[in-house]
């Protein structure tokens, strides 16, 4: 399960990279790489029997790579990154959810938006850059408005936009929840809750009989509390530059 719901996420960033234009794929390993280190700028899809690491070193400390690798929970891959002065930097919770045993009642549609115009991925990216810490580009969000796979939500709270979220359905027709995120002035509301349990429910409609995202360690209990299990981690690797 570990795999199939990385498998997911890698699908969800090559998606991302394709219709923003900055997927590229080299031997071993294909990258995403949008402007101004924006997301999501990340190196996947290792494949080490193909892969020259001299010469991923060279071009992460030239700039022209991401230096942020993801992995999945692979011995092989870490023992060799690790050789080779790449450090551990962070790891998230791979969780899955069995649409079936999901009992909560559907949160009210007039509190959401699908994200339909620029001016809307504009608000988008500013949510999601505020609630996530590092930046998100508008023109990576436009370029997902009205894609099939994707569908893009604000969340409403009195006058405000100040909650975000993604549903991707991949190839195999299993969803995932992706860019759950509050703007700090709004926490403890129950705004992301709400936010979940709304995306799952697109899901559903999606017929996804599996909902699967990736959570930090202290997501990990809330969405463990939603019916949610854990299967392995996903990792993330940089390269020293000093």
């Amino acid at each position: 399960m570990n795999k199939k719901i990385i498998e997911h996420l890698f699908e969800f960033w090559e998606q991302i990279g394709r219709h923003g234009g900055f997927l590229k794929t080299e031997n071993g390993f294909s990258f995403t790489n949008p402007s101004d280190n924006s997301w999501p700028s990340k190196i996947f899809h290792l494949n080490i029997s193909e892969l020259e690491l001299s010469e991923l070193q060279k071009k992460i400390r030239l700039q022209e790579l991401p230096n942020s690798l993801a992995i999945y929970e692979a011995n092989v891959i870490k023992n060799e990154l690790e050789r080779n002065g790449f450090c551990p930097t962070s790891q998230v919770k791979a969780m899955a959810l069995d649409t079936s045993e999901f009992n909560f009642n559907p949160t009210d549609a007039s509190e959401f938006i699908r994200v339909s115009s620029r001016l809307e991925a504009e608000l988008f990216a500013q949510v999601a850059t505020a609630s996530f810490g590092y930046p998100v580009s508008p023109s990576t969000i436009s370029a997902l408005i009205n894609k099939p796979s994707f569908t893009l939500y604000l969340g409403k709270h009195e006058n405000a936009f100040p909650s975000c979220g993604i549903v991707y359905l991949d190839k195999n027709g299993v969803s995932g929840i992706h860019m759950i995120g509050t703007k700090a002035g709004y926490r403890g509301l129950g705004l992301g809750k709400k936010m979940t349990q709304f995306l799952i429910h697109q899901a559903i409609k999606n017929q996804s009989r599996k909902v699967y995202l990736v959570a930090s360690q202290a997501g990990e209990r809330i969405y463990t509390k939603m019916g949610f299990t854990t299967h392995g981690v996903l990792e993330s690797y940089s390269l020293s530059l000093h």
